[in-house]
């Protein structure tokens, strides 16, 4: 018998409506009815409660090989996602750095491709990083928007700091100093949303727990 009959007979043997179900895991009717159609699978929460509500043992009503594949596949494809937003960490990381050496202009040295690699990279690890449950803890979302205008903060005050962006302010026409000061909010912007990632994505760096071998 296939999980998606399996589930069926539980349902009914417990004398239960596919909405009686769908109420109990707080999930749509039709997520219910995908599960007995065999057009998706539960995820292994589901499973667990599925399990305790119809008072079968889990690796009884696991025992599907499709199943098992299934999350095989599902647990690849993840793992693939983590390591790009892995990478993408470790890259955030060299960017963050190179960017003070644009920003300060160390040794006349300025990287003209550095704000443009930092929006892409910050695209691709905001796209691929996983862990974004965490953010549902208010206090922490709080913390994290803190120290984000924090950052911004400070990376102002330095700006104002910098002997290069003053004289850039008084050599220049208005349009160039126009130009100039929409270059340097959106590297300032960058290098917070960097920061800010250096900071409270480091999570990434750990392995991912349900590996395939």
């Amino acid at each position: 018998m296939d999980i998606s009959e399996k589930l069926k007979r539980c349902r009914t043997d417990k004398s239960l409506t596919q909405a009686q179900v769908a109420e109990k895991l707080h999930v749509s009717r039709k997520t219910i009815s995908g599960w007995e159609n065999g057009r998706s699978y539960p995820d292994i929460n589901s499973f667990v409660k599925l399990s305790d509500l119809y008072g079968i043992s889990l690796d009884l009503l696991l025992r599907d090989d499709r199943v098992l594949s299934y999350y095989k596949e599902q647990n690849k494809k993840n793992l693939q996602i983590h390591n790009i937003a892995k990478r993408s960490y470790i890259f955030n990381f060299a960017l963050w750095l190179l960017s003070y050496v644009a920003f300060f202009r160390i040794a006349g040295i300025h990287f003209l491709l550095i704000p443009t690699l930092l929006a892409i990279n910050i695209m691709i690890f905001m796209s691929y990083y996983d862990n974004w449950k965490k953010f549902h803890n208010r206090k922490y979302s709080i913390i994290v928007i803190a120290s984000f205008i924090l950052i911004f903060f400070v990376h102002t005050m330095l700006n104002t700091l910098n002997i290069s962006f003053i004289q850039r302010l008084t050599d220049g026409n208005v349009s160039y100093v126009s130009n100039f000061m929409l270059g340097r909010f959106m590297l300032i912007a960058l290098m917070t949303f960097s920061l800010t990632i250096v900071i409270f994505g480091h999570d990434i760096l750990k392995s991912q727990r349900n590996q395939v071998k």
